[in-house]
């Protein structure tokens, strides 16, 4: 379509979609600290205006955000990097649009029509990009070959996502458009860093599609990152490795926007993956580590803004644990499943499910910053620490809930101290709602050292007890209860506890002839070991079980021999 009718038809639908609801002038300040996007966000769920509005002015925001009405326009840059959600926003909900609107939104998701092409180094991408206008790249060209240097540096760092993606890691390419190039459109996406649109199905048996990607012709301005190229470098690097990565999920389908926590998690990853002096993507790590209560898997592109991105670090901890090929596991099975069952079948392979390894994940989080230890993130010391829930000076005077309780795949975290001199197993009695599951987590810490049990065995009703051996020698505890279930918000629990004497190794709460047929049966005849903690068996504290132990329980109680662990260390 020649590019005059094109104007005329884009300015005729923008003249019937004014909308006259602007604030007055002198309110209009207010906004200026929110983007554009974060201005419709807040209009649309104040009911200001409609769901079609929502997506005619976020497309505006990207590519005419001089045509915003006032009450949209923004100099603030914002939070938002990738565009690529509000395209698939407009493209799910097209129906909702009328003829005038979507002729706007057809007009902006075409193909951009830009005057030159230049073949990437290893001929995987065509890169599309203007010399002067609204869209032209940066002229410098220092190797005088008539292609500006910005435009052979996104073909560079487009085939070095291709061959990390494709040749590296074995991930299918994202289905052609009709010929051996992959297209990447150089283009002014107001404060946008890129976008990747969806366009014709695949011929595969999933819902592949194919797809183009567009990417800031200037990045001109980029929050700063630790490349030491440069900032704008930098964000030319991680738009290509993101939006390039989202192009290759459509190879395995499309996955619909309740599922942007994996989304835009996995593209972030894999920013890191293959540009990892970059480290943009720290900046989203606070919204991680800020808000341990709050879902993992958050349905709302815009509840945190950054969180979207942010659940990379699930993406790390998956890729870290078990292998980076667990990433493409899961895609696989997203061919057929969500995102959600795809995980599960993946970590099947390793006997687990993410409710089985989210209470672990949980522990993770706890070790970064100056408490960071590479047997956990190899990048830890470079993440912010989380957020406690609360700390308890002198735990266990009061049964402990939560300030904030957590939602679905969330947790918290309680840094408790002991402030009881009782000797004996403590027991941590944990009762969660039961209208969700639960895991819990709790570290000792001794003289720093850590003792990390992972995940304390969860009953019937989110009811669990995990046995302690003698507190008072701890100098700290944290306990990290987590829901591992998709839902609710704000769950509540509380955390008791009682203590039961040294010798009691069958948990009843007090030592007699019964601890002795336990631990008999444990030693003798494979029957289980003490209940609740271990040691709780090791009435001589020598720190084994044995037949001494068997003696010692028989002495206390018929001979006037001494109490349990008497004579301790």
């Amino acid at each position: 379509m020649p590019k005059a009718i094109r104007f005329f038809i884009l300015t005729l639908c923008l003249t019937t979609l004014i909308d006259s609801r602007a604030p007055a002038k002198d309110s209009r300040e207010a906004y200026r600290e929110f983007s554009s996007v974060q201005l419709i966000e807040q209009a649309y769920s104040a009911g200001r205006i409609s769901s079609a509005d929502r997506i005619i002015y976020s497309l505006q925001s990207i590519y005419a955000p001089l045509d915003l009405p006032d009450e949209f326009k923004s100099e603030a840059i914002g939070a938002v990097r990738s565009a690529t959600p509000l395209i698939n926003l407009a493209l799910d909900n097209w129906d909702i649009l009328s003829p005038e609107q979507q002729a706007v939104a057809a007009y902006y998701l075409g193909r951009p029509s830009l005057e030159l092409t230049y073949f990437s180094p290893e001929g995987h991408f065509a890169i599309h990009y203007d010399t002067s206008g609204d869209h032209a790249v940066p002229p410098e060209d220092l190797n005088d070959d008539d292609v500006p240097d910005f435009v052979e540096r996104a073909g560079l760092y487009a085939d070095s996502s291709y061959r990390h993606y494709h040749i590296n890691l074995g991930y299918i390419p994202p289905p052609s458009d009709g010929d051996d190039y992959y297209d990447i459109y150089m283009m002014n996406l107001g404060h946008y860093y890129g976008l990747t649109v969806r366009e014709d199905p695949g011929d595969s048996a999933w819902n592949d599609y194919s797809s183009h990607v567009e990417c800031h012709c200037t990045f001109d301005f980029a929050q700063p990152n630790e490349d030491p190229e440069g900032t704008v470098i930098g964000a030319l690097k991680v738009t290509c490795a993101h939006e390039y990565f989202h192009a290759t999920q459509l190879a395995y389908g499309y996955v619909s926007w309740p599922n942007l926590w994996w989304t835009e998690g996995n593209a972030v990853f894999f920013e890191d993956e293959v540009f990892e002096v970059v480290n943009d993507h720290y900046v989203y790590l606070p919204d991680f580590f800020n808000y341990p209560d709050t879902f993992l898997i958050d349905t709302g592109y815009f509840t945190g803004i950054y969180h979207n991105y942010s659940t990379f670090v699930w993406t790390t901890f998956l890729a870290e644990k078990y292998g980076i090929d667990i990433i493409k596991h899961v895609w696989e099975y997203v061919r057929y499943n969500a995102p959600l069952p795809s995980i599960d079948s993946a970590l099947g392979a390793h006997g687990e499910t993410m409710k089985s390894i989210f209470p672990e994940f949980t522990v993770w989080n706890y070790f970064t910053d100056d408490r960071a230890d590479t047997i956990y993130y190899d990048d830890g010391v470079d993440y912010p620490l989380v957020i406690t829930d609360q700390v308890v000076a002198d735990f266990p005077s009061a049964v402990l809930t939560p300030v904030n309780p957590p939602d679905g795949f969330a947790s918290n975290y309680i840094v408790a101290y002991p402030g009881t001199s009782e000797n004996g197993i403590f027991l941590i009695k944990f009762d969660g709602a039961n209208i969700v599951e639960w895991g819990l987590s709790y570290i000792l810490f001794l003289d720093d050292y850590p003792i990390v049990h992972a995940a304390c065995p969860m009953g019937m009703f989110g009811m669990a007890t995990c046995g302690i051996y003698d507190l008072p020698g701890y100098d700290s505890i944290i306990f990290i209860p987590s829901v591992v279930s998709q839902w609710f918000d704000d769950n509540p629990y509380q955390i008791d506890s009682e203590i039961h004497p040294f010798g009691d190794a069958d948990g009843s709460g007090e030592v007699n002839i019964l601890d002795v047929s336990y631990l008999v049966g444990y030693l003798y005849r494979e029957g289980h070991p003490p209940r609740y903690a271990y040691l709780s068996g090791d009435a001589d504290c020598s720190g084994n079980i044995n037949l001494l132990d068997v003696t010692y329980i028989v002495n206390y109680l018929y001979r006037d021999g001494p109490e349990p662990c008497l004579y301790r260390p």
